[in-house]
């Protein structure tokens, strides 16, 4: 299952007993179908990809291209054949997290298996168990007992290690378009994503003390509230309150993207690149926001890049 969530509910209704045990009977069979792919704990949610090394993954890329743009992406994400290592590197990750969407992206870009294990948000004890510096921060890859932190410094790793194959990557074209307006919707971008992310089923929200241990720690407006101040419930409160307008500014802003993207397979020319890693991973947290309105060329590079890379949007479950 490449993607899980651990909060689902199933609603079965029968018209005989001998209709309610065939519909039992097959329920218990899928279950112990699904078993082996799926294994659940606290405090973390582990995920695994059941696909065989041997099978070529279809493509679903969207949008139109060159040939030679198609071309030179057979070699990577579901159009290309699945690497599988003799020690499956353990990747720790949230899923809201753009730093470690940027991880996922590159074993996905290079069909890496891997064991993907969320953890949960107020879960301390695991991470600083393994990070060099005891620091409570994701990605963290374990690498057969190699420790690797730092997002971009992991993509590097995994991208130039012979073991996985060429380097899909170029780097980055230092794109300060993008950066700029990032960093002028960003208090946006925060009242709408972050109220929302713990009303969703991510993984690393399964528990009350998670989605409360991540309110704390992210203020939206951190000039009037410290990490710990009980006053950003109120403040989660009031971001989301204020969705009709903030959407409004927010979808208006996103029409000014559509001229920073080259093609709906890279953002910048000359292919697949650094420039990517980042502006996916930033990108991606939109499509929680319930009447979020990407343009067309963003809307089809998302879709892409999602499939390519093996990570869902989160449309599904926007709130």
């Amino acid at each position: 299952c490449g993607h899980f969530h651990p909060e689902f509910k199933i609603r079965m209704r029968v018209s005989s007993p001998i209709v309610g045990v065939l519909a039992a009977s097959a329920f218990i069979a899928a279950v112990l179908l699904m078993a082996p792919a799926i294994s659940l704990g606290s405090p973390a949610v582990r995920a695994r990809s059941i696909a065989p090394s041997a099978v070529t993954r279809p493509s679903m890329v969207r949008g139109v291209q060159s040939q030679a743009t198609v071309t030179s992406l057979q070699t990577v994400g579901s159009t290309a054949e699945w690497k599988v290592p003799d020690v499956l590197p353990k990747v720790y990750v949230y899923d809201h997290c753009p730093f470690c969407v940027r991880v996922r992206m590159i074993y996905g870009l290079k069909n890496i298996r891997h064991d993907l294990i969320w953890l949960q948000n107020d879960d301390k004890e695991t991470p600083m168990s393994m990070h060099p510096d005891k620091k409570k921060v994701l990605p963290i890859v374990d690498q057969g007992g190699k420790i690797l932190i730092e997002s971009l410094d992991i993509v590097k790793a995994v991208d130039e290690n012979p073991a996985y194959g060429p380097s899909v990557l170029k780097p980055s074209t230092g794109r300060k378009d993008i950066d700029a307006w990032v960093k002028g919707t960003k208090a946006t971008m925060a009242a709408l994503s972050r109220p929302r992310y713990i009303q969703t089923y991510l993984p690393e929200f399964a528990f009350k003390s998670a989605r409360d241990a991540f309110v704390l720690n992210h203020p939206i407006d951190k000039s009037k509230f410290k990490k710990g101040d009980e006053g950003i419930f109120k403040e989660y409160e009031e971001a989301l309150s204020k969705s009709p307008e903030l959407l409004a500014t927010f979808n208006e802003k996103l029409q000014e993207v559509e001229d920073m993207i080259f093609s709906s397979y890279h953002v910048s020319p000359g292919g697949l690149s650094y420039d990517d890693i980042t502006f996916f991973a930033r990108f991606r947290g939109i499509s929680i926001i319930r009447g979020v309105q990407p343009g067309p060329k963003l809307a089809s590079y998302l879709e892409n890049m999602s499939e390519l890379t093996d990570i869902p949007l989160l449309y599904g479950m926007a709130v």
